[in-house]
């Protein structure tokens, strides 16, 4: 392949295409859940969404070279494809890009989108290799999305619920990553929960975050917030697989469980955007939803 292609696969492929469209996705169903309008408010929101979390995925390859020479070198700098110059200049582009864009939103959008951004950098540097700390804020930023898409709509508050369970979603799924990543980490100087702990309690741990879902997952049908094609979409395509995650992560805690389940619950999560999205979309075309 010509050098020139390499590079810009490896601009492509850096910022996580796939992981790039959950977070659109994300911020589209909060926006859905808040009776956001279709139009430019909502797209740009998408956008600047994807673009911020783009740069974070980029900046956190850019600090974790090292780590990734060994947990992951396939990834573009690994491999060569990019140089760090390249690779900080782009992170720089994409975030300055989408924080720019939040802008245009309000100011309650901008701040929520800067924070953001600002959280992801702080995570790359460092966040990710302390204890615990570092989960939280991935946790954190996951259920955001959810808010920043709520912004944009006339019920902010409605995004609340698929906010709080991305949380701990995301929560147990980090805890998860860093026990698959465990000898990287360690070889590379972080402070994991991981690398503390080992990755068989790790791996057990990651277990009660995601029993919490399965627990919390109802009480938006029980409350009135969603309707019974959500309540039975979670069901069926949500819980149960994070039945089988938290049953295989107690019994068989391991290196290799670990990286099955992350790879496993990434498309669960997009399994729960679907039951959340569906549920309001059902609503709409029955004339019962907002």
């Amino acid at each position: 392949m010509p050098p020139w292609k390499r590079r810009l696969a490896g601009l492509v492929l850096i910022v996580r295409p796939g992981n790039v469209a959950l977070t659109a996705f994300s911020v589209l169903i909060g926006g859905v859940c808040a009776e956001s309008p279709w139009g430019w408010a909502l797209g740009v929101a998408c956008i600047s969404a994807a673009l911020i979390a783009g740069g974070g995925y980029v900046a956190n390859d850019v600090f974790d070279l090292a780590i990734d020479r060994v947990n992951r070198p396939h990834r573009p700098l690994p491999r060569g494809d990019l140089s760090l110059h390249a690779a900080g200049a782009w992170a720089g582009v994409l975030m300055a890009t989408g924080v720019g864009m939040s802008w245009l939103l309000g100011w309650q959008a901008g701040f929520l989108a800067t924070g953001i951004a600002l959280a992801l950098l702080a995570y790359a540097a460092y966040l990710k290799r302390t204890f615990l700390v570092g989960h939280l804020v991935v946790a954190t930023m996951s259920g955001c999305a959810f808010l920043y898409g709520g912004l944009t709509g006339v019920r902010t508050e409605a995004s609340l619920a698929p906010a709080v369970l991305a949380g701990a979603f995301h929560l147990g799924r980090e805890m998860l990553k860093a026990a698959a990543d465990r000898v990287g980490d360690s070889e590379g100087g972080a402070n994991t929960m991981a690398v503390r702990w080992g990755a068989e309690r790790t791996c057990r741990l990651a277990a009660m975050p995601l029993a919490c879902v399965v627990v919390l997952s109802p009480l938006p049908t029980a409350w009135g917030w969603f309707g019974i094609p959500y309540l039975v979409m979670v069901v069926l395509g949500v819980d149960t697989v994070l039945l089988y995650a938290i049953r295989r992560a107690w019994t068989s805690p391991s290196v290799e469980t670990a990286r099955d389940l992350a790879n496993l619950l990434k498309w669960d999560m997009l399994a729960g955007l679907v039951a959340v999205g569906g549920d309001r979309w059902m609503g709409l075309l029955s004339g019962t939803g907002f």
